[in-house]
């Protein structure tokens, strides 16, 4: 059953516009800064990790997004996917996003990962005035058995499901998922049911 996280004022938002992001060329070099809703909307490519949690019974963390999510509001996502930081390196962008959207505190050392290639995906969200370019990757973290504190402006509830369950669900409710979600579980499907070890 899912867990809701805390309630928040309602004025309250989850994406904001002015945050800086490194913005990258077409081999990922930072050639600059620039503002998240100019990203967004003009498709400049920048940063972005993803993360996947388990415990200890291979069961997956899921995040429902927040309401107030410009892009996929109230979408199941995977545990988090965090834009990184100015100056940010992947795998601590990844542990930064474990602490400040869930609560969970680890070393990034204890990542697992990178689990693919740093690769581009583009997300277009032509009703919202979105197209996202991010270059991406993937790590996990296993054996989570401490606590789980989201934060509600980015979390509407949580819960831990087998792989197997997910798979079902995308299969039979697609649109409960976001697109990156659906993107990335094929992209990974290798390492996380398989072969657990980083490439």
């Amino acid at each position: 059953m899912p867990v809701p996280a805390a309630q928040l004022d309602p004025i309250a938002l989850a994406d904001k516009d002015e945050e800086l992001f490194d913005i990258v060329d077409d081999e990922n070099n930072v050639i600059g800064q620039e503002h998240r809703n100019v990203v967004h909307s003009q498709g400049i490519k920048h940063r972005a990790v993803y993360c996947f949690v388990f415990n200890s019974k291979g069961q997956l963390l899921l995040q429902q997004r927040s309401a107030k999510k410009k892009i996929g509001p109230l979408q199941w996502d995977l545990s988090i996917a965090e834009h990184l930081e100015p100056g940010e390196e992947y795998r601590q962008a990844a542990a930064r996003g474990l602490r400040e959207e869930l609560g969970i505190n680890v070393e990034a050392a204890r990542l697992a990962g990178p689990l693919v290639p740093v690769h581009l995906r583009e997300l277009r969200v032509p009703e919202k005035g979105v197209r996202d370019c991010e270059f991406v990757t993937s790590f996990r973290l296993d054996g989570w058995e401490g606590t789980v504190v989201a934060d509600p402006a980015e979390v509407h509830a949580w819960r831990f499901v087998s792989v197997e369950h997910v798979r079902q669900d995308m299969q039979d409710s697609p649109d409960s998922f976001t697109a990156w979600f659906r993107d990335e579980l094929r992209a990974v499907n290798y390492f996380l049911t398989e072969h657990p070890d980083p490439i």
